[in-house]
């Protein structure tokens, strides 16, 4: 279970995610798409409107609707009612007690129908005509003549109605019969249904408002388009969600399966086999991930060959160092064995052995020297002191030393230095790396021969070169001269077989190359190389 959590955890939140983008959009869209649609409905309608109050002024028998009431007298009927002039118009009266202001303040509504009720062929005109404009507007029309103050629509119930508008429609009147446009919400009441009402002036052939159209057009229609809109808009997202469900799985298995991958090489390194290799290749996180474990993977592995070496020679170097105090301390068990025995009773005979223990404790001395100096050179926690120095004086002063060893040899050592070698470092370290290449250069070289120092700077590097015309090395030797105890004990009966190896890790501690030619029965030639970049900052 502890495996899938980050699935678990993944899907959750892309999950999350859809629901609210589908939430927002779907809010959203659903506000966008109310707003466009109702404002799509109105500009058609108000453009029907517009198309109506350029088209009424020229229709036939609008103009009786359109005319002035005062061109005819109103005619009062015994009930009450009002009557039709011979143009069939709606005129209106004056009630009992209203007088002239009540009368311009007050409108008449009146409906027609096609069977009109009270029977009148021009009522029956009048609601055909009405019904045309009902039919051209696609919605209910009112028509408004300014000057009678008469609103006229087509209906079922058929009379008429004085008295003051309510406030809403007042207003919008007021703003069409002032030669402007109109848009309308507040009309639901008065027709009983939710609707959308736009106005339009209706103005002569000299631009004067006579009047205007009024179109209703109920919001029942639109609202069934926007639900049925928001339904297939619910069913899209739905089946979207479905869809980018289905495609998170795919791609959270995707993005989780480099992840497991990479917990089973890692594995695979905790125990131990730093072969296993990721596979990965991704230009993304993951795949520098990915990279960094293989390279990791690499370095374990070049890291376990190490060990394994450095096991083998430590193995190898504690085998050579028991092999070579074995013995010189064998000889010298042996030798005070023979001396406390008291079976040597001469004087002479008693100091040939004290002189063979001098020998061998001297030996001893020398390889566990050796030792000590070449553990701490080797330690990285060991920093070697370092200063401007002349590298000719280091090594002049080595060859020096080395004098009263090669006179006993007759042999000559001739130094060649042309010009200062400026650099810094340890200038003990340095001698001493001398030192050891000379005693090797005096042992080997034969009785009466020469022994060459010579130093050259070669542009930013500089060369410094032994060369003795001694025995020379066998060629199967030559590549391990360097290696601890590779000595020839054939030749080098005094030597700890460390001398090469010490001299080596100096020169690397000055970031030094000393390298070896050599030809059996001709000679041989050690040569140290560095660079003035690297060892004088100067």
């Amino acid at each position: 279970m502890r495996k899938k959590r980050l699935t678990k955890r993944l899907l959750l939140y892309f999950s999350v995610t859809l629901i609210l983008f589908a939430l927002i959009m779907g809010s959203v869209f659903s506000w966008l798409f109310t707003h466009y649609n109702q404002h799509v409905h109105e500009e058609e309608t108000m453009q029907r409107a517009l198309t109506l109050a350029a088209a009424i002024p020229v229709m036939k028998d609008s103009q009786q609707f359109l005319a002035a009431a005062e061109d005819e007298p109103a005619v009062e009927e015994s009930s009450g009612r009002m009557r039709h002039g011979h143009h069939g118009r709606m005129v209106h009266s004056s009630e009992r007690g209203n007088g002239t202001a009540q009368r311009e303040m007050d409108w008449c509504r009146q409906q027609y129908s096609v069977q009109d009720t009270g029977g009148r062929e021009a009522n029956q005109q009048a609601g055909e005509f009405l019904q045309q404009l009902d039919s051209l507007a696609q919605g209910k029309v009112w028509l408004v003549a300014e000057k009678s103050r008469t609103i006229l629509a087509y209906g079922e119930n058929t009379g008429e109605e004085r008295g003051q508008l309510p406030a809403p429609v007042n207003e919008v009147l007021q703003q069409v019969l002032a030669g402007q446009t109109a848009v309308s919400h507040d009309f639901g009441a008065l027709l009983d249904t939710p609707s959308v009402t736009v106005g339009a002036p209706i103005k002569d052939k000299d631009d004067r408002v006579i009047g205007a159209v009024l179109i209703h057009r109920p919001l029942e229609d639109l609202q069934n388009t926007i639900n049925g809109g928001l339904r297939l808009l619910a069913i899209s997202v739905l089946l979207a969600m479905v869809l980018a469900g289905v495609l998170a799985v795919l791609l959270v298995r995707r993005f989780i399966r480099p992840l497991y991958r990479m917990q089973h090489v890692s594995w695979a390194y905790a125990q131990g086999n730093y072969g296993e290799r990721t596979g990965i290749r991704q230009q993304d996180e993951i795949g520098m991930l990915a990279a960094d474990i293989d390279v990791l993977g690499g370095k374990l592995a070049q890291a376990e060959q190490e060990r394994a070496e450095l096991s083998r020679q430590r193995q190898e170097f504690l085998a050579a160092v028991s092999h070579e105090l074995r013995t010189p301390l064998t000889v010298l068990r042996g030798t005070l064995e023979l001396l406390f025995s008291g079976l040597v009773t001469q004087k002479a005979e008693r100091q040939k052995y004290l002189q063979q223990v001098m020998s061998n404790l001297s030996a001893l001395e020398r390889l566990v020297g050796d030792l000590l100096e070449l553990t701490r050179l080797r330690n990285t926690s060991f920093s070697v002191g370092k200063e401007p120095l002349n590298l000719c004086d280091a090594f002049e002063d080595a060859v020096e030393q080395m004098r009263p060893a090669a006179a006993k040899k007759n042999l000559q050592l001739r130094v060649d230095f042309v010009e200062p070698l400026p650099i810094q470092g340890d200038y003990g370290r340095l001698r001493q790396l001398m030192l050891i290449l000379l005693d090797n250069a005096v042992k080997f070289s034969h009785d009466g021969g020469e022994i060459l120092i010579q130093g050259r700077r070669q542009g930013e590097n500089w060369q410094v070169m032994v060369e003795d015309h001694g025995c020379g090395i066998e060629s199967a030797e030559l590549p391990h001269i360097f290696d601890r105890f590779k000595t020839n004990r054939n030749r080098n009966e005094q030597g700890t077989g460390l001398g090469l190896t010490i001299a080596r890790e100096i020169a690397s501690r000055h970031e030094m190359e000393i390298t070896c030619e050599s030809e059996l029965s001709k000679g041989t030639r050690f040569i140290i190389k560095g660079d003035f970049s690297l060892v004088n900052p100067e």
